[in-house]
């Protein structure tokens, strides 16, 4: 990642006002955890182009990742002015307003990002939250039950409709929908399980690819493929193999799958929108570049805790 940096770096010296550029460094800057550095590129090409709002959302969406909360809703609020439509902006700024314990106008940010193709129960259970925290408890109900349609098995829509149905005073409904949450959480049993042979796969063919044998390194992964074909992880671990090997199409189908089966993993989206650039699929690449942003500022995967 520490050479894509390098050429990004270059390229930006050969095109400094190039929004891509921008957006691909600044991305990567965030990946390698230099997330100052990143709000300070950001801050210096909006300095020049104020109003180029994906880098603006991606501005925001770092300021977010350094804790900056109010600075981060001041600059996802002018995207929402230049750009009303884009859900992803509305998303984020009702996260941020959510943060900042503003939840009266996080709820309808929320409930418009609830029009993103196709539904997401990440984002009605956010929804939902904030309801509940300004009292609408059927509001809230109606939300959590709309993630659960969409996934029977979403823990934190699981977990809120619980604590919903507590201070409804629905005390039975309160512990079916307990009993449910604890019987999900355990599929992360079945995960653990995945990951420890994942690691595994992972381990044999890293030592392969430093030995310089990328295509041992591939095969060593895909003696594992019966075992971990639904498992995200391996997925984008078995696109970057195909990257190595200069295999675009196998690539891209791999990274595909992965963001399908887990929607959190961010090297998958920020593969997927150099891939989909690379490939002339601009309004995706633009589409996996917020997605790997957004993502990198808000840390850990809402599933891991509920």
């Amino acid at each position: 990642m520490l050479r894509t940096q390098e050429l990004l770096a270059q390229a930006r010296a050969a095109a400094p006002d190039d929004p891509d550029i921008a957006l691909d460094l600044g991305d990567t800057l965030n990946r390698l955890q230099r997330m100052d550095a990143a709000r300070q590129h950001y801050a210096d090409f909006l300095a020049r182009h104020p109003s180029v709002a994906p880098v603006r959302l991606a501005y925001g969406l770092t300021l977010m990742g350094l804790g900056r909360w109010e600075d981060s809703a001041k600059e996802i609020e002018r995207v929402t002015r230049e750009v009303p439509d884009d859900l992803n902006a509305r998303f984020n700024l009702g996260i941020a307003y959510a943060k900042l314990g503003r939840y009266e106008d996080a709820v309808p940010q929320l409930e418009r990002a609830t029009q993103a193709k196709p539904p997401d129960p990440g984002i009605l259970t956010e929804m939902g939250n904030a309801l509940l925290k300004t009292g609408k408890l059927p509001e809230a109900e109606k939300a959590f039950r709309q993630a659960l349609e969409l996934d029977p098995n979403h823990v934190p829509a699981l977990f809120s409709l619980g604590q919903c149905y507590e201070r409804m005073g629905r005390e039975e409904e309160a512990r079916q929908a307990q009993g449910r949450f604890f019987q999900a959480s355990g599929a992360k049993e079945r995960y653990l399980d995945e990951k420890r042979l994942f690691r595994a796969a992972q381990s044999r063919s890293e030592i392969l690819e430093r030995q310089g044998k990328a295509e041992p390194a591939l095969e060593a992964l895909l003696a594992y493929r019966q075992a971990l074909e639904a498992f995200p992880p391996y997925q984008q671990e078995l696109g970057v193999a195909y990257l190595r090997l200069g295999r675009v199409a196998d690539a891209l189908g791999a990274f595909e799958k992965a963001v399908a089966g887990d929607a959190g993993l961010v090297e998958a989206h920020a593969q997927l929108a150099a891939l989909y650039q690379q490939t002339g699929q601009l309004d995706k690449a633009m589409r996996e570049r917020l997605a790997a942003a957004r993502l990198s500022a808000q840390g850990p995967h809402p599933t891991d805790a509920p």
